[in-house]
């Protein structure tokens, strides 16, 4: 669970960026202040998910890890092929369900 709220945290992170290359999306843009500050909201509520797991230094390293591997592959994906996109997000709320069943 804390990985898939970690990969919708990068996204909404890449949607306030000038490098974002889709335009339907402006809502984001256009809420820059509110977007930033749930996506830092969600990626602190990741992190104390991920110290629930293991202890506080393995698993920052383990979410700093994971954060660079999630924002990479999303701001690869976003520029070839948007598809992507709906697909990491289908696999978050996919995790989310299995993780609560």
């Amino acid at each position: 669970m804390a990985l898939a709220i970690l990969t919708i945290a990068c996204f909404l992170f890449y949607t306030t960026s000038k490098y974002f290359p889709r335009q339907d999306l402006k809502i984001f843009r256009q809420n820059k202040k509110y977007t930033l500050l749930i996506a830092g909201a969600l990626l602190l509520f990741s992190l104390v998910i991920f110290t629930f797991t293991s202890d506080f230094a393995t698993s920052l390293v383990t979410w700093m890890v994971s954060f660079m591997m999630v924002m990479s592959a999303m701001i690869l994906s976003v520029k070839l092929n948007f598809r992507w996109v709906w697909l990491w997000g289908a696999v978050s709320v996919l995790f989310i369900l299995i993780d609560f069943v």
